[in-house]
Order: structure tokens, then sequence, then C-alpha cells
């Protein structure tokens, strides 16, 4: 049986900063939170009280595409308004009659935001209303998704302010976590193609007839080449006289393409999570990919000399840095930034040679600070380097000096495409580029395709993370393996949220802002200045100055309408 709240009084009326239509000026209501009443729950569904919420600059993208964001569903904001915040941290102090019994008032969950339910996307914050509110709806495409259940329970030792970083903590885990085909897609559609009037000859290879493609069509082959590969796939070939339009592939073979247009076209036509293949030789030159699927479609470019299309598979298929390797992060002191840096700096398997570049000093100063430790203790070679204060040459030749032969991984941490193509020309043969910073799908960026086909550089991204990521963060923090404070910059509370957003944007902290919504009042504060907010607590800071479950509960105390 469900039962009524029995930690608080849950009030009739709650504040939530509502999204009414694309742009900050159509966020809340005149710069402040809305009043609203507090939603009411259905027989199968879960109220909870919202601890805290992580601010993330995937809530500003949100704002500013408004219902253009491929994940809102409402189709009018201005009738049908949403609540962003998907970093969320949540107490339960209602739940349903036919709620599962194991689900209780006074639990303390964090959620796993990218919810799907028959693989359509509901994501928190986005298609449900999330965190930016004092109370929340939780139905059951949050508790019996294609996942399962996509609350993780919260160890009650952990501040809800740690546990609001979780959430962006997970997404830099699973950025080093993808898991890509190493053979064609069983079942799958096929696309070969080659230059106008190419007499060569391809072999299909082991993997791909293995992979028994549904459909195979092929361009610019000659008919014994065509005869050849039915022969080996035992499968009917269709063969088309142009560029397909409206139709995408799970696998797509571009062999022995030198017409740089044509080319590009072909190596668009990918469904999601698409492998293209290189196959044969190619000139040195660098074409047009668009480098925003590789991050939010999953597409994986790769390639191999020769004629045989299998051979494409295999080659560098790593997503963890490499062991002893040299490493750059543009935009490596950021907010999200000094999470990837942290991982490559403290992963005892991770590269002994470090660069990171950014725009500013103060957060370049803090990641220095933050690390200095555990780099001397790793014998790490590190280098900082701030591009404003450089010529494009002078940065040039410092990334040369550093690393003449290029890098083993570029982590792409500025979603600014320019800096990618320049960052791109450094990696080194089988280098990996992990374009972690969100470019937008569709946006092209310059990449050589010799590199690709014949060199093993690869490009690799990832949009979000899966349930078993975030539980894989959780438990790593919860065992001390993984110290997630760290990239706690700011906090505040309900009625500073726009204001948190604002510092997001215009990149005020050297990290993480999170929220607390119930506490309504609370000046947006760095944590260097935390200590001000009341009398005490900086007595509750852990020797290494961190903000503790000490320091949250007095705070609470002060602050928050339930303290």
């Amino acid at each position: 049986m469900g039962c009524e709240c029995s930690v608080e009084n849950i009030p009739e009326k709650m504040l939530a900063w509502q999204m009414y239509g694309a742009g900050m000026e159509n966020f809340g209501d005149n710069d402040q939170p809305c009043e609203i009443p507090v939603p009411a729950i259905k027989e199968d569904e879960l109220l909870v009280r919202i601890d805290a919420v992580g601010l993330c600059f995937s809530d500003v993208k949100l704002i500013r595409a408004g219902e253009e964001h491929p994940r809102v569903i409402s189709k009018n904001l201005k009738e049908d308004p949403v609540i962003p915040g998907h970093e969320a941290v949540m107490t339960i102090v209602k739940t349903g009659a036919k709620v599962d019994p194991d689900f209780c008032p006074g639990q303390r969950y964090i959620i796993q935001a990218d919810i799907y339910v028959n693989g359509k996307g509901f994501a928190y914050g986005y298609a449900i209303n999330g965190g930016m509110a004092q109370y929340s709806v939780l139905d059951q495409r949050v508790l019996n998704g294609d996942e399962g259940c996509y609350l993780l329970p919260l160890d009650e030792k952990t501040p809800v302010a740690v546990a609001a970083l979780m959430e962006p903590w997970t997404c830099v885990q699973a950025a080093y976590m993808i898991e890509y085909r190493s053979t064609p897609k069983k079942g799958g559609k096929v696309l070969i193609a080659a230059e106008s009037g190419s007499e060569n000859l391809y072999r299909a290879g082991s993997l791909l007839k293995t992979a028994a493609p549904s459909s195979v069509k092929v361009l610019n082959l000659s008919s014994e080449a065509v005869s050849a590969l039915e022969a080996e796939l035992g499968v009917s070939i269709s063969v088309i006289n142009d560029i397909p339009v409206g139709e995408k592939f799970d696998d797509i073979f571009i062999c022995d393409v030198n017409n740089r247009e044509f080319g590009e076209k072909l190596a668009k036509l990918g469904d999601r999570t698409a492998m293209i293949s290189f196959i044969g030789e190619f000139q040195d030159e660098n074409w047009s990919f668009d480098v925003g699927s590789i991050h939010y479609e999953g597409w994986y470019y790769q390639g191999a000399q020769g004629n045989v299309l299998s051979d494409g598979y295999g080659r560098n298929q790593r997503s963890k840095l490499k062991a002893g390797g040299t490493c750059w992060l543009p935009g490596g002191a950021g907010a999200m930034g000094q999470m990837h840096t942290q991982m490559a700096v403290e992963d005892p398997n991770g590269p002994k040679r470090i660069i990171v570049s950014d725009m500013d000093d103060a957060r370049i100063n803090n990641v220095k600070r933050l690390l200095a430790d555990k780099i001397k203790e790793r014998g790490i070679e590190f280098k900082t380097l701030n591009p404003g204060k450089l010529t494009p040459d002078e940065f040039e030749k410092a990334l040369n000096d550093f690393a003449p032969d290029g890098f083993d991984d570029i982590i792409m941490l500025v979603p600014v495409v320019p800096v990618l193509n320049q960052s791109a020309t450094h990696l080194k043969k089988d280098g990996l580029m992990n374009i972690f910073a969100g470019i937008p799908a569709g946006k092209e960026g310059e990449l050589n395709v010799k590199g690709i086909a014949s060199c093993g550089q690869r490009f690799i991204g990832s949009s979000g993370s899966k349930t078993a990521h975030l539980r894989h963060t959780l438990q790593l923090a919860e065992s001390g393996q993984l110290k997630p404070v760290t990239a706690l910059a700011a906090i505040g509370g309900m009625r500073s949220l726009k204001e948190g957003l604002e510092a997001v944007i215009n990149a005020k902290f050297p990290g993480k802002t999170v929220i607390f919504p119930n506490c309504e009042n609370l000046p947006l504060t760095p944590v260097q200045e935390i200590a001000k907010l009341a009398d005490g607590l900086e007595e509750t800071f852990d020797d290494n100055g961190f903000y503790t479950a000490e320091t949250e509960k007095k705070l609470m105390g002060n602050y928050c309408i339930n303290g």
C-alpha cells in the first residue's frame, strides 16, 4: 500500500523554474521561479522532494533550443511548459497505493536521466519534468523503463551536494567505456561504393560474410566486382546508379574514393551507431565529416588499406586513454574538463605526459592545485597552456615541442568546430580523439581521411550514460576510489538558480554549481566563501578543506525550509 509522507508536511504550492519557450527570457517568471501547485500523484507514481540539482551546460542548450531540442516532447512550451534539471537528488515523500512497497517515504535516490521506454527516450528534465523544482512526480517510465528502475539508492552518509555531481561524473566515466561493434551489424543494411568507373575487385572477408546482411547495395562497382561479392556473400546485391536519398545504412564501405565531394556525401549516410569504413588508398587531405553525429549518433569512422572490406574493423578500437601515453585536453580546466583531467591524472594505468589548455588562468591554477600531489606521486609530466596568451604560432610550437610525433589521446572538451579542426591535426598514428563536448549533430568538421583510412586515427564520442555507468560511479564514490567533491565549485538556493545558469554560461566558477531547491534564499556562493554563510561552517570542512556532510547539515539548518 502507498503511504502519506512521514518525513514532512507537503505544502500546497511550490517553487519551480518552468521553461515557456526558447531563450533565457522564457525561463521562469521575470527572472524568478514560478509558484505552482505541488503536483498530485496517481496510484502508480511517487512524489519526491528535490534535495539538490546540479547545473549543466546541457541545461543551457535545452533552454536556448526550447521545443527544437530533440529530447523535448512538448509541442508548445507556452501552454505545456517543461521543468529542466537532470542532475537531481531526491527524497520520497509520498507513494501511490499501487507503487512497489519497497519504495517508502524518507528514502533518498539519484536518478539516471536517460530514460527509455520501448526504445523511446523520455529524458528526466527534458520530456519529464525535472529537478529545478521543490517537488517532482516520478511515474512508471522512471520506475519501470527499459533498464528497469532509473532510481539508484543513495548512501545516507553522502551529502546531497556531492550526490548531485554523480551524473556528470558518470558521463565522464562513460566516455571511456564506449563499446563499438568490432564486426558489421548482423542482418544490417550495407552500402559499398567506389569511384565512378572503378574496375577494382573487393573481397567481403569473413566478418562481413558472417554478419549475413539483410540488404547490400553497391554503387560504381564493375559487374565483375558485383558478381564476385555475390558469390562470396551468398546474397543478391542491388546495384544503384546514384547516392541514395533519405536512406540510412548500418555499415558503409567507401572504397578508393578520391572525389572529395562524392566521398563526403557517402560518409553521411549512416544510421545510428553506423560504422563507416574507408577501404584502399586515399589522398592526404581533409574531408568534411559530421563530427556532431560522432558524439550524438555514435558514428564511427575506420579504415584499412587493401581490398578486403572486413579489414576495416578492429584496429585501434579503444576508448580508454593509452597507458603511458601522451594526452592533450583542450578545455581541460573547465567544469567538465576538470573531471577528465582528474581521471587522466589519477588513473594508475593512464597517460604519463599530459597537457591541459584552457582560456582561463584561474581555472588552470585550480586544476594544478587540486591535482598537484597525484601528479607528483605518479611522476607525470604535466603542462598547462593558455591559448589566449599566445599567438597561434606560439601555441602550435608549444604543442609540437611537447608532442613532436603527435598525441595518443586528445579529449575534446570545447564544443567549437575550428578548435576541433586544429586539434585533430596533432593526432599521431593510431591516435584517438574523444569528442566529449556536445557539438550538435549535423555540424561538420575537417578530418584527415588518409589518417583514418591508413594511419589508424579514430574519433569517438558519447552522449549521456546508462544506469550501469551511474551505478559504477556511485560505487566508486561510496568506496572512496573517487572523490566527486573536487568538482564542486559553487552552491546556491532556489531563487539564485538562474544566476547560477548565467554563471555556467560565463564559466564563472572552475567546476560545478549545485542548487538546493528547498533553500529558497541561499545566495549563489563559491565554495571558497561557504564559511561566510554561517558561524562555525569552516570547522566542518575536511582536512583538505572540502565540503562535508557536516557542512551540509549546518547549511540546511540555517537555510532550508525543511531543515
